[in-house]
């Protein structure tokens, strides 16, 4: 998956859950260059819940980041990831530590925790310049498009 976003919320009340802003379960996939804005969370507490992805199994994910509030009392819940097992996949990946409600720099993923490839940002480093990894030929920042935020030049926010 590539240039893609979602700003809808999400919500599972499903037992272990994989609960993502954009996926759920990222199983043998790639996503690159890619957003989620909307709110997640989940009951049960057994689950995978993430800013953007629930849970990242055998794949990559690269180039993306998330915004949303994450709510879940599971372990594997991540402001970006809730839980990756495929360490070392995940690169140029970030949460907004202002509106997500994790703010602890080790909590990019649930499960593991310092995942590598995942950083926090407050929503004003968000706002000011691409983040590292962002390619300027895909994405762009405008105060007056996305809040200000990153957005795909060909699928920009309606």
């Amino acid at each position: 998956m590539s240039e893609s976003y979602a700003t809808g919320s999400v919500t599972s009340n499903g037992v272990h859950p994989y609960a993502g802003g954009l996926i759920g379960l990222n199983e043998g996939g790639s996503v690159s260059a890619s957003y989620a804005a909307g709110s997640v969370s989940a009951a049960d507490a057994r689950g995978d819940v993430g800013g953007l992805i629930g849970q990242n199994q055998s794949s990559s994910a690269s180039a993306s980041y998330s915004t949303g509030a994450v709510m879940s009392s599971s372990p594997a819940t991540g402001g970006f990831v809730g839980k990756d097992t495929s360490p070392g996949g995940i690169a140029d990946a970030y949460w907004d530590t202002s509106t997500s409600g994790i703010t602890n720099a080790s909590k990019g993923a649930g499960k593991p925790f310092k995942d590598p490839g995942i950083t926090g940002l407050t929503t004003t480093q968000l706002q000011t310049g691409l983040p590292a990894g962002f390619d300027p030929a895909i994405w762009a920042e405008n105060p007056n498009i996305n809040g200000g935020l990153p957005y795909l030049i060909d699928n920009p926010p309606q």
